[in-house]
């Protein structure tokens, strides 16, 4: 039954609706019958701009027009089978927003910690001299980092430049974050040279479009062109700057700033698109013999609205997720065709019928205990005495959110796309038109599986074909850990081995060709099982021990035993990036990206993601290296001992790079095998020398880094472009070299509040193609897998 109003995460909407709300009836019906606003039509001539008297009378039509196109647009946010979002969806004002795109940016967008910003290529300066590129409008500055926050910037006006330069500038400039006109020309917050892309001026995505954006965008494209004398083309760009000015005051009189900054941060509703759509290549070229299908799993939905009945009228209010992880996932696939040289997008919101249930229920009845990371239910203490027994089994019933699992055999097939959670339930995906099939229990799969806790990362062994998962038996005073592993030979599977522990937050493990390694994090619980039973969220049942070691379990996949046990001083880790075991020194290494603590997790809190002032909090750890040595004689000493363990040998930490990274990636190939190279998210302000930031004013990740790990001297490579932030890198090997291959992201721009596939050469991290997505999709800390 729900709780009273004052929930921190129900907000009370006064009624009757907003004109966001009220569009959204409207413009659905307009989209029902493909209507597409006044935009010209294929193969037209856009609008032009009349004369002066003209353009004067048309300007309190400008401003009912982009009043129109932001309700109709808005509209689209709630268009999610049944289900109303909290707010307009990422991509739902883009057009409204900044009407461009990414056409003639560089290519090359690769640098060094100490290289120097790109020279202009001589096809950049004769587009310049045309009006076709604004000068410097390219990659982020390898010299002075980007802004740590997509909504600071400066204010400080434009010197040196002519009237119709001015007015351009104006038009290129969005809210208060600084736009470079030029190099060294436009005076802005100083965090970058260049801004991100070309002003080639376009829709950004948005499925209606205004005819006045258009005669704008019209406008500058003539004057670009050269054929009206200097002083017609600035009155015709002074008449578009004040026409754009207009639309910005009635947009934000149109939707409050809490919601603007939550689009701004890439963390609003997104949309799906279940039918598929060709992407239109804004740079670059398809990648040669790039063939196969890219699959994101992020969040998707993070506010829902419901409604509550009153005596004399009816309110509405908005249900917030509070952890990133714990959001209603959205999952998106790419699909390369190299004989066609196209690429198709489709994507599709796989938990709706968990947003139904918040809805009738009014927050969420967890069916099994820590379900949730951190996130208020929104529920009554009477909640609790619910038992608390089973998952949802209707395909679209559970949140599996956390991790992809690729043509895992489960149901009788391996024609699969699995997504998981932490709470040992899997969702089987049908990997061609994303339509989730069932939710699936580990137990359902063998009823030797037990644990309601389960590590979301899946390891897979490509030789073996084999797919290895934790579980955790939580009990009132030990909790009982089971390796589990599914294969195409055994599609039942079977129990690898058992081991007593105490209960942790587990992400990942790593395996090698021999063994299967569980790290143990130090986590305690007052009350034992206890409080687990009786606990909605793990964080608020859990909290780290920094006092106790960390313990790694290495069980032997060919006895199926635990062969013995190492230990380390506390630190919490999320991702393992590596796993390599060596026979001439019977020892095995383990790369991860370590933290002191696990206040990494509360730090992905969303409500402090989308404020401004927080300065995008999310963390970035040490690669660091944990050396188990010895183990064929240690796993003596432990069976002679019984298992005891009074004498535990110390796993020796090495730090492979200081850079503070996330996300890692190595080339699939080399996986279980020495590697030189890794690809990961950073802070590109901690990359290039400057001192590291403090503790909660840390920028989103905005940049791909390639790192050496074997030379801590080499440089790292980095790609970035300002006020764009990318996700997971994921690598597609191209032949048996290590870094020869491509890296795929799709990153954010939060100035268009866009999205935008990149394709990266894995050698040099030069963009090798852009493509634009039909919608936005949220920033996250979620994960991509490719699939030949």
């Amino acid at each position: 039954m729900p709780a009273s109003a004052t929930k921190s995460n129900a907000t009370t909407e006064a009624q009757p609706p907003t004109a966001v709300d009220q569009a959204e009836v409207a413009a659905s019906a307009h989209t029902a019958h493909g209507e597409t606003g006044d935009a010209p039509k294929s193969g037209e001539p856009a609008a032009t701009e009349p004369d002066t008297q003209q353009a004067a009378d048309l300007a309190p039509e400008a401003d009912r027009g982009i009043e129109g196109e932001i309700k109709a647009a808005s509209a689209h946010a709630g268009d999610d089978g049944g289900t109303t979002d909290a707010q307009p969806s990422v991509d739902s004002v883009a057009s409204a927003l900044e009407d461009t795109s990414i056409v003639d940016a560089p290519l090359s967008a690769a640098t060094a910690v100490d290289a120097t910003t790109t020279p202009t290529s001589p096809s950049e300066s004769d587009r310049m001299s045309r009006g076709l590129l604004s000068p410097g409008l390219s990659r982020t500055s390898s010299k002075a980092p980007a802004t740590s926050h997509p909504l600071q910037g400066g204010d400080k006006p434009a010197v040196g430049l002519s009237p119709a330069e001015v007015a351009s500038a104006i038009l290129l400039k969005d809210g208060d974050a600084a736009r470079a006109h030029g190099p060294g020309i436009m005076s802005g917050s100083g965090d970058s040279e260049h801004t991100a892309f070309s002003p080639q001026l376009r829709n950004s995505g948005s499925p209606l479009s205004s005819g006045s954006v258009r005669g704008i965008h019209s406008e500058i494209a003539e004057a670009s062109e050269g054929e009206e004398d200097h002083e017609e083309r600035q009155q015709r760009l002074f008449r578009a700057a004040e026409r754009r000015r207009l639309q910005k005051e009635q947009m934000a009189q149109t939707m409050s700033s809490e919601e603007m900054e939550s689009m701004r941060s890439g963390l609003s509703n997104a949309r799906e698109f279940i039918n598929s759509t060709e992407l239109r290549i804004l740079n670059g070229a398809f990648p040669d013999g790039l063939r196969g299908s890219l699959y994101l799993l992020g969040p998707g939905r993070l506010d829902i609205k419901y409604n509550v009945q009153r005596e004399l009228e009816q309110a509405t209010r908005v249900f917030t997720y509070g952890n990133i992880m714990d959001a209603l996932p959205l999952l998106s696939k790419i699909s390369f065709d190299p004989n066609a040289k196209t690429i198709t997008h489709r994507s599709r919101l796989i938990a709706k019928q968990v947003a139904g249930r918040i809805q009738m229920e009014h927050g969420i009845n967890t069916k099994v205990p820590g379900a949730l990371y951190l996130t208020d239910t929104n529920q009554t203490m009477l909640s609790k005495f619910i038992p608390k027994a089973t998952h949802h089994a209707t395909p679209e019933g559970e949140c599996c959110s956390q991790d992809i699992q690729l043509f895992m055999p489960l149901q009788g097939s391996s024609q699969t796309v699995v997504c998981t959670n932490h709470v040992g339930a899997l969702q089987n995906i049908d990997p061609v038109d994303l339509r989730p099939r069932s939710i699936v229990e580990y137990k359902n799969v063998n009823r030797a599986f037990k644990g309601a806790l389960s590590c979301p990362h899946m390891q897979y062994d490509a030789n073996t074909r084999e797919h290895f998962a934790v579980l955790q038996d939580v009990g009132f005073r030990t909790t009982t850990y089971s390796v589990v592993c599914i294969s195409e030979a055994q599609p039942e599977g079977y129990v690898v081995a058992n081991f007593t522990a105490q209960a942790s937050i587990l992400h990942s493990f790593a395996i090698t060709q021999d063994y299967v390694v569980v790290p143990v994090y130090p986590f305690d619980s007052p009350l034992g099982g206890m409080s687990y039973r009786w606990s909605d969220s793990l964080l608020e049942t859990l909290s780290f021990d920094s006092s106790q070691p960390v313990l790694f379990y290495v069980i032997s996949r060919e006895y199926r035993r635990v062969q013995c046990v190492y230990q380390s001083p506390a630190f919490f880790a999320l991702h393992q990036i590596n796993a390599v075991q060596e026979a001439a020194t019977d020892s095995v290494s383990i790369d991860m990206v370590t933290y002191d603590d696990a206040s990494v997790l509360r730090r992905l809190q969303i409500k402090s993601l989308r404020k401004s002032s927080s300065g995008f909090p999310l963390p970035a750890g040490t690669v660091r290296r944990f050396q188990l040595n010895g183990i064929t004689l240690e796993a003596s000493r432990y069976v002679g001992s019984k298992g005891s363990l009074s004498l535990i040998p110390p796993a020796h930490a090495l730090t492979l790079r200081n850079e503070p990274v996330e996300l890692c990636r190595v080339n699939p190939i080399i996986s279980a095998k020495p590697y030189t190279y890794l690809y990961a998210l950073g802070h590109v302000e901690n990359m290039r020398g400057q001192p590291m930031q403090p503790a909660g004013t840390g920028a989103m990740y905005n940049c791909i880094v390639k790192l050496n790990i074997n030379d801590v001297s080499e440089a790292p490579l980095i790609w970035s472009r300002t006020h764009c932030y990318p996700s997971e890198p994921v690598f597609v090997p191209r032949n048996d070299k290590e870094d020869d291959g491509y890296i795929l992201s799709v990153f954010f721009d939060s100035m268009r509040i866009t999205s935008c596939l990149v394709v990266l050469d894995a050698t040099t991290l030069s963009e090798v193609l852009i493509a634009q997505l039909p919608a936005a999709i949220p920033v996250s800390f979620g994960h991509a897998k490719f699939a030949i």
